[in-house]
C-alpha cells in the first residue's frame, strides 16, 4: 500500500523571521503578492512584512480579515483579490486567518506562505481549513492540494503573544505521540488518506520528548517575554514536528474529544489546544498507560498551565450524567475515535472520563 507525507516547501523560523519575507519571495520569484492579515497584526507587525516586500520591490496588496473564517467571507475576498491578479497569497495572523488565506489560495489555484503570530497549534505547515459558519460552529474541513510553499515563524513576534496561546501549542502538540501511534497500531489512514510513514512517527514521538524537556523552561521564559535557544526548540516541535507528525502520522482519540467537549456549552469557548491537552489525559488512561507515566503526564501539563481535568476547562458542577453521554456519543461520531485499539466502546470511554477528573 502506498504511504504519503506531505511537508510545506520551505520552512523558515527565527527571530525577526518576517523581516526576511521580502528576500524569501523573490527567491521564489513572487513578484505580485496578497497579504490577508488579521487585527492583532495592524502596526509594527504588518509593517515588518510590508517593508521588507517593499525593499524587494515586490508588488503587493493588503486585506484585513474579518474574524471568521466562513464561506461568505473568502467568496468576498475571492471577489476583490481576483482583481489584483496576484502570484501568491500571504496569511499572516492567528488560526482563522491563516485558514481563510489558505481557502482563497486554493480557490485561486495559486501557491500559500503562512506566517504565524502566535504558536497556539501546528496548523501553519497543513493543508487543513476549518470553516466555520455564522454561528462560529464548524461547518467543513477542506484541504488545499499541497502543503504552504513556505512557512514562516518569526519568534520575536511568538514571544510577545500572551503566553497562555504558547501554553496551547504545547497542549495541541503534546497529543501527537499518542494519537499518531494509535493511527498506526490501528491500520488508520493519515490526512492524505494512507497509512502513516515510519518518518510521521519519528516526529510525533520527538515532539513528546522535547517537550518534556524544554516546555516549562520555554513558557517561562515567554512569560517573560525572552526569545532564547529554548524557546526556539519548543516552537520548533509545536509548529513544524507536530504538524508534520498529525497531518501525516494521523489523529485519534485526543482530537476526537473536541468534538464531544465543544458539544457542552460550558466548555466550547476554550482554546483548541487547552482540549486537547485534558483529551491527551483521557487518552492516556484509555490506553491503560502505568500510573507513573500518567502523572508524569499531569504533572507536565500543570506545570505549563494547562487544564488536567474537565473542571479546569470550565465545568462548574459535578459531572452530569447527560453532559457525560453528550460527551461520548459526539466523540465516537468523529471519525478520529475510530483510529484506537481496541475499539473504542461508550462504557471504556466513560470510565476513563471520570477516572480523568479523579487526579
Amino acid at each position: 500500500m502506498l504511504k504519503i507525507m506531505g511537508f510545506p516547501g520551505e520552512y523558515v523560523q527565527g527571530p525577526n523571521a518576517l523581516s526576511s519575507i521580502g528576500e524569501i519571495l523573490k527567491r521564489h520569484q513572487f513578484q505580485n503578492v496578497v497579504i490577508i492579515y488579521d487585527q492583532a497584526t495592524e502596526g509594527s507587525i504588518l509593517k515588518k512584512a510590508s517593508d521588507s516586500l517593499e525593499a524587494e520591490c515586490i508588488q503587493y496588496s493588503s486585506f484585513k480579515f474579518s474574524g471568521e473564517c466562513s464561506y461568505a467571507i473568502i467568496n468576498a475576498l475571492n471577489e476583490e483579490i481576483l482583481k489584483y491578479s496576484p502570484n501568491a497569497i500571504i496569511g499572516l495572523g492567528g488560526g482563522k486567518a491563516m485558514d481563510t488565506a489558505k481557502a482563497v489560495a486554493k480557490s485561486m489555484n495559486i501557491p500559500i506562505i503562512i506566517c504565524p503570530t502566535i504558536a497556539s497549534n501546528d496548523a501553519p505547515t497543513s493543508r487543513l481549513i476549518i470553516i466555520y459558519d455564522e454561528f462560529h460552529k464548524v461547518q467543513a474541513v477542506e484541504k488545499t492540494k499541497s502543503n504552504p510553499e513556505i512557512v514562516i515563524v518569526d519568534t520575536e513576534i511568538i514571544v510577545q503573544a500572551p503566553a497562555r496561546f504558547f501554553s496551547a501549542g504545547i497542549g495541541d502538540a503534546i497529543s501527537k505521540m499518542f494519537e499518531a501511534n494509535q493511527c498506526h497500531d490501528s491500520n488508520g489512514l493519515n490526512s492524505f488518506g494512507t497509512p502513516p510513514l515510519e518518518t510521521a512517527l519519528l516526529l510525533a514521538n520527538s515532539t513528546y520528548r522535547n517537550l518534556l524537556k524544554w516546555g516549562k523552561l520555554a513558557l517561562d521564559d515567554v512569560k517573560l517575554k525572552k526569545n532564547t535557544s529554548i524557546v526556539e526548540k519548543v516552537v520548533e516541535s509545536t509548529v513544524l514536528l507536530s504538524g508534520l507528525g498529525f497531518e501525516s502520522g494521523g489523529l485519534s482519540l485526543a482530537h476526537a474529544l473536541i468534538r464531544g467537549l465543544t458539544a457542552v456549552p460550558q466548555l466550547s469557548l476554550q482554546l483548541h489546544g487547552e482540549l486537547v491537552a485534558y483529551g491527551t489525559v483521557v487518552q492516556a488512561i484509555l490506553e491503560k498507560r502505568e500510573p507513573i507515566f500518567i502523572e508524569e503526564l499531569i504533572r507536565f501539563l500543570k506545570s505549563v498551565d494547562l487544564p488536567t481535568t474537565i473542571y479546569d476547562l470550565g465545568y462548574a458542577h459535578e459531572l452530569k450524567e447527560d453532559d457525560l453521554n453528550t460527551i461520548i456519543s459526539n466523540t465516537l461520531s468523529n471519525s478520529y475515535s475510530e483510529n484506537f485499539v481496541p475499539k473504542i466502546i461508550p462504557e471504556a470511554l466513560k470510565q476513563a472520563l471520570i477516572q480523568s477528573n479523579q487526579f
